[in-house]
């Protein structure tokens, strides 16, 4: 409203840039604190402040304004008189003239003459005029200008940032103040959490053998019955949170704690066969045929992340290669965590129930490494090898999944290929064998003897730096030794027993290179007269015009944009 003053507090300008945490602030955050009688979360502190500060300039402002008449043109003033004036930061002036007012438009009016001290000066305003004016409204009104379409809870949500970053280093500088995970509570309101409360807390996790909430183990604990429940959680938690025995693998708001001795190490590093060497970044080309092969390959390494996950399901699908075999783990795609509830830890615990013995196990998801560790055994009980098909499907408890496999009907022995290490190099050789005892697909299935041998091998390739292409040409060379064909799941497989590697390089190495050439049925033949030939288009990839083959097939390529 034009000529009514807006209160300072009411401005983001005043809360980004003027506004300083004071004494009387702290007095403020200590009192709601007390209160409450429970800790506080940031947020909540700083919105306090705001809706205390506006509520005393309203009051300031008030107070001032009655130190004399409020002016309206349609006032009556008499010389001598106090006025004070909403237009002029509520100055206040003293009346020292007054005068008809001259204007046919409005009639008989008055206008005054007022000076001010600071700065000394003295204007002249129009007095007795009543007609429609902006300052012509209910003294109230004058007194603040506000936002009709704004309410206060939407200017506390707006500001609230602007303090919280202010007030969060002064809180932790002052030593009354103490914080866990984003809320903060007074130091002595804290019940005594010594070594002893942290010693048993360690024993009912580890005969527990599970995660356990703070809540569950309060009872247990026999802490002092000073404070609320509220501050003994706090406590409790933080106290867990500084000892390094403990880490919190909570998914929501409930802190559940676990000892790190019990978590695979893969939970905190990497294991080395699980490095990438090569993934999809989007935009490869691929063939069209290819697309139902990535998906059921199902690995974490031909995710993109700008492309948009859609399907929901309520299970995922896998076929397993080496690296996650050895390590015990297993992909953790876009798929499968759009099956997890939202989480900011490193890790978090679930519990995989196999759907055909009902055994149950924990297993550790890794969002940021994108796997689930802890399968190792599960893996070795079950007769899993490279190549098993895998499904994990959602269960009715939270965070539980079944996990299954099928079991093959018949184990008579037949060819099967069997990666080995001889005399330093990599070796592919068919041998009858009697087959795993679960489903595998018969392209990606591969035997391993000596999983050390492998690994081995794959830390010298990895030291080497060995190239994609490099890669791909001696795997598809060794493999086509077994028939002269070579299938693109096989190559995919075998390739991941030298450097860890997404399906998607694989196959766009395929497509884009002129020595190798689709047959059909996902099988690949190679031409070493066109060794180093590369194709630059789409149309030259389906076309394949360099090829003398005449059993060529022809396979749309497209840009792989994720799966």
């Amino acid at each position: 409203m034009a000529g009514v003053r807006t209160l300072q507090t009411l401005t983001e300008s005043f809360w980004r840039d003027e506004y300083v945490v004071s004494a009387a602030d702290l007095d403020l955050v200590t009192g709601q604190i007390l209160e409450a009688a429970r800790p506080q979360r940031l947020g909540a502190l700083a919105s306090t402040i705001i809706l205390r500060r506006m509520q005393a300039e309203r009051e300031a402002v008030t107070r001032q304004a009655k130190q004399g008449d409020l002016y309206q043109p349609k006032g009556h003033y008499e010389v001598g008189q106090t006025v004070v004036f909403s237009a002029l930061d509520f100055q206040s002036g003293r009346v020292v003239g007054l005068r008809a007012g001259e204007n046919p438009k409005y009639g008989p009016f008055n206008v005054i003459r007022v000076a001010f001290d600071d700065p000394p000066v003295e204007r002249e305003f129009a007095a007795d005029l009543d007609v429609p004016h902006p300052l012509n409204v209910p003294v109230e009104e004058l007194v603040v200008s506000t936002d009709s379409a704004v309410s206060e809870a939407d200017l506390v949500r707006a500001f609230e940032h602007y303090v919280a970053v202010k007030l969060e280093p002064v809180l932790e500088e002052a030593p009354e103040f103490v914080r866990f995970d984003g809320q903060w509570f007074l130091r002595d309101l804290l019940p005594e959490i010594h070594v002893g409360h942290l010693n048993l807390a360690e024993a009912m996790i580890d005969e527990a053998g599970h995660p356990l909430p703070a809540r569950e183990m309060i009872a247990e604990l026999e802490l002092p019955v000073t404070g609320s429940r509220e501050a003994q959680l706090f406590a409790l938690n933080r106290a867990l949170g500084e000892d390094s025995r403990f880490d919190n693998v909570s998914t929501a708001d409930d802190r559940v704690w676990f000892l790190r001795a019990l978590v695979p190490e893969a939970v905190y590093e990497r294991p080395a066969v699980l490095e990438p060497a090569f993934r999809a970044q989007g935009g490869e080309y691929i063939g069209l045929t290819m697309l139902d092969m990535v998906e059921e390959i199902g690995d974490e390494l031909d995710d993109v992340d700008a492309a948009a996950v859609l399907r929901d399901s309520g299970s995922v699908r896998f076929e397993l290669s080496f690296p996650h075999l050895y390590a015990g783990t297993m992909p953790a795609t876009q798929s499968l965590l759009r099956m997890m509830p939202p989480s900011t830890q490193r890790y978090y615990p679930i519990t995989l129930v196999d759907a055909r013995g009902k055994k149950r196990f924990d297993a550790w998801v890794v969002p940021e490494e994108r796997y689930v560790c802890g399968l190792k055994e599960w893996y070795t009980e079950t007769g899993l090898t490279v190549g098993a098909e895998v499904t994990l499907a959602s269960a009715d408890e939270p965070l539980t999944f079944t996990i299954s496999v099928a079991p093959v009907r018949s184990r008579r022995r037949d060819w099967i290929r069997v990666a080995t290490v001889a005399e330093g190099d990599f070796s592919i050789q068919l041998q009858q064998q009697a087959p795993p005892p679960v489903r595998a697909d018969q392209h990606m299935l591969m035997l391993v003897p000596d999983e050390e041998a492998i690994v081995g091998l794959m830390r010298q390739a990895a030291e080497a730096q060995l190239s994609l292409s490099a890669m791909v040409r001696s795997t598809f060379l060794e493999l086509a030794k077994l028939g002269g064909t070579v299938h693109a799941k096989s190559l995919y497989s075998a390739c991941n027993m030298l450097r860890r590697t997404g399906a998607v390089p694989v196959f766009a190495e395929l497509t884009r290179r002129a020595c190798y050439n689709p047959v059909g049925d996902g099988l690949w033949v190679y031409s070493p007269d066109l060794e180093g030939t590369v194709y630059r288009d789409p149309d030259e990839m389906r076309e394949r015009p360099l090829s003398n083959r005449e059993d060529t097939v022809r396979d749309q390529a497209i840009q792989y944009l994720g799966r």
